[in-house]
């Protein structure tokens, strides 16, 4: 299946100890998964198998930007942050300005990634 997030937060399996903030101004913006496994994550925050002891603050600014997974098992993420099995003890912030870009994979197993943090 496909997953597309768009100004959310998720969080699968994730002890958090502090504060997660998503603040994103996704307007006018597109945020496209097509085929088979693909993942398009735009101005969100994924939170997977994680240990967070302190702050994650995701503030995005994607407006009219374009965010496109296409093919077999493809992940986009734009103005985003993913943690996965990661233990984060601290301060995360990703404050980016991708306002009118374009972000994309396509094909088989690909990713992009543009203005954002992943930590696997």
């Amino acid at each position: 299946g496909n997953t597309a997030n768009m100004g959310s937060i998720q969080m699968k399996n994730a002890n958090v100890k502090g504060v997660v903030v998503n603040k994103s101004n996704v307007q006018g913006a597109s945020n496209v998964a097509v085929g088979v496994g693909n993942t398009a994550n735009m101005g969100s925050i994924q939170m997977k198998n994680a240990n967070v002891k302190g702050v994650v603050v995701n503030k995005s600014n994607v407006q009219g930007a374009s965010n496109v997974a296409v093919g077999v098992g493809n992940t986009a993420n734009m103005g985003s942050i993913q943690l996965k099995n990661a233990n984060v003890k601290g301060v995360v912030v990703n404050k980016s300005n991708v306002q009118g870009a374009s972000n994309v994979a396509v094909g088989v197993g690909n990713k992009a990634n543009m203005g954002s943090i992943v930590v696997e």
